[in-house]
């Protein structure tokens, strides 16, 4: 898919799938001709998930209401802004939820060799598919999800021998925001497991997140 069908399919600017490419929410390459060729599937799951209208959250307030929604304490959040957090996700959906979250992290979409799943698993912080179990599914042992630090990316992709691969057998999220990976251990908590299955490009999972989710609101 282009750009110019990608921006018309999510009713956004062609500068604003730019940023969707830098950010990782879409999945792109580039042509000989040195122009964007999307990948048809990535865009039409987030056109799915994707409300027309509202910003997306900064990764702080992100954070919080995923982790408010999980029952647990964000305290990096003010009471101010704790207060409105909570009156705002009342009146939302959970598709709502998952696009006001999108910018908690980059997202990568890779290869690694399945010798070092083990290894990989227990240097990030599982989710979506690899937590999936406390939502009636089966874990998926050919992939791995999950989240690490931005300033440990580098090493990680190094480590792991990472390649990137639009239907890869790795979702790694990268987030700036490493508080949240020392608050987690080693699993996410439910809400932000929840948001990553919503996300998914599998359709059972992305219902079993969306589901998830509005428990969650409720």
């Amino acid at each position: 898919m282009t750009t110019t069908e990608a921006a018309g399919r999510l009713h956004v600017s062609q500068r604003q799938i730019q940023r969707l490419i830098s950010s990782g929410e879409l999945a792109a390459r580039r042509t000989a001709g040195d122009a964007w060729v999307l990948d048809a599937l990535t865009v039409n799951s987030l056109a799915r998930s994707r409300p027309s209208r509202g910003r997306p959250w900064s990764p702080e307030v992100a954070w919080g209401a995923l982790w408010m929604l999980s029952g647990l304490e964000a305290d990096w959040v003010d009471d101010r802004t704790r207060s409105r957090l909570s009156s705002r996700l009342e009146g939302m959906g959970a598709a709502d939820v998952v696009h006001a979250c999108r910018r908690r992290a980059d997202v990568a979409r890779c290869r690694v060799s399945e010798s070092l799943f083990d290894e990989l698993r227990s240097a990030i912080a599982l989710s979506g598919a690899s937590a999936a179990e406390q939502f009636g599914l089966a874990g998926d042992t050919t992939r791995v999800e999950g989240y690490c630090g931005a300033d440990a990316w580098p090493g990680f992709r190094s480590t792991f021998h990472v390649v990137q691969d639009i239907r890869g057998n790795a979702t790694i999220r990268i987030t700036g925001f490493t508080d949240v990976l020392a608050r987690s251990g080693a699993v996410m908590p439910k809400a932000v497991v929840a948001v990553d299955l919503a996300e998914s490009y599998e359709a059972r999972e992305r219902s079993a997140g969306l589901l998830a989710l509005d428990g969650l609101l409720a």
